[in-house]
């Protein structure tokens, strides 16, 4: 695969859906936080602190949204683990604004949001009426951005080593034999009509890490260290192998701070090497196009 599954090396032609910003797009317009947030569970301010803990406990819910009346605005809030004795309204804590967000918030800024805290409460309308926590990012929308993050990532680490090791195809000597023979297995299982399916495809997610960090070119297209770089790719890796296996927490193994982290730079690294990508093949191209466009 070189330029062809972006751009056509030919023509210099954008292909639709192959961009990031495209993907992202997708995710901004149409997957919000109204596809993931809980419907706020309320309880009434005058009610005993220990009944409002023991149905929070069993609905499993660690936070609960307060109200005077059924029909009334949210005044506040309660921590279940916080609740003991007495009346609900000696525990009700102020909603800051700091923990509102809109349900029209893209998923893609709902990472950030939570960085600094476990949940956030949801305006529709002018009224509190959901809650997304750190839990909410398990379901599928977000996991369907995830992949799709992860996925072009793979897609443009497959560009770079053809770009940097198109000469004999000299990113073989790199991996370990034992590496090199699992890659031709899988190749040879999973060619059988696919006639543009090559070598590089089939190898894993690390060897392709560890034939971009022996780059220097690579490494200085893109500012960043060898370190560095190993240790970024384990964690995008490490994400997608959770998402692999359909783990009930995909950041079970990983600090919230660190998978935020993670998921930003990938974000950043396909901007840029898409930037990157269009620019070198347009470069190249003198083609001049005699058909009409039907758009």
């Amino acid at each position: 695969m070189g330029y062809q599954l972006w751009v056509s090396r030919v023509t210099g032609y954008r292909r639709k859906g192959t961009r990031f910003s495209a993907l992202k797009n997708i995710f901004v317009d149409n997957v919000t936080a109204k596809s993931i947030f809980e419907p706020l569970l309320c309880c009434p301010v005058n009610s005993k602190a220990e009944d409002a803990k023991k149905d929070l406990k069993i609905r499993g819910f660690d936070v609960a949204g307060v109200k005077e009346t059924e029909d009334s605005d949210v005044m506040g809030y309660v921590v279940t683990d916080e609740l003991t004795e007495g009346e609900l309204g000696l525990y009700v804590k102020k909603i800051d604004a700091k923990l509102l967000i809109s349900d029209s918030i893209p998923i893609a800024e709902i990472f950030s949001v939570l960085t600094n805290r476990n949940f956030a409460f949801v305006i529709y309308g002018n009224h509190i009426t959901g809650i997304v926590t750190r839990a909410d990012i398990n379901k599928p929308p977000v996991r369907i951005y995830l992949f799709g993050i992860i996925s072009l990532f793979e897609m443009h680490l497959n560009f770079w080593i053809n770009h940097f090791f198109c000469s004999n195809d000299s990113w073989i000597k790199i991996i370990s034999e034992k590496r090199l023979e699992e890659a031709n297995k899988i190749y040879e299982r999973r060619k059988g009509n696919n006639q543009d399916l090559s070598l590089l495809e089939c190898t894993g997610f690390c060897d392709k890490r560890d034939i971009l960090a022996t780059s220097i070119e690579f490494r200085n297209e893109f500012n960043v260290s060898q370190n560095h770089f190993v240790s970024f790719v384990k964690g995008i890796e490490e994400i997608r192998n959770e998402l692999a296996h359909s783990q009930n927490s995909i950041t079970s193994n990983i600090e919230w701070a660190e998978f935020v982290k993670i998921v930003s730079e990938a974000e950043v690294f396909l901007t840029n090497s898409d930037n990157k990508v269009e620019t070198m093949a347009l470069e190249g191209n003198d083609f001049v196009d005699m058909l009409f466009p039907s758009v």
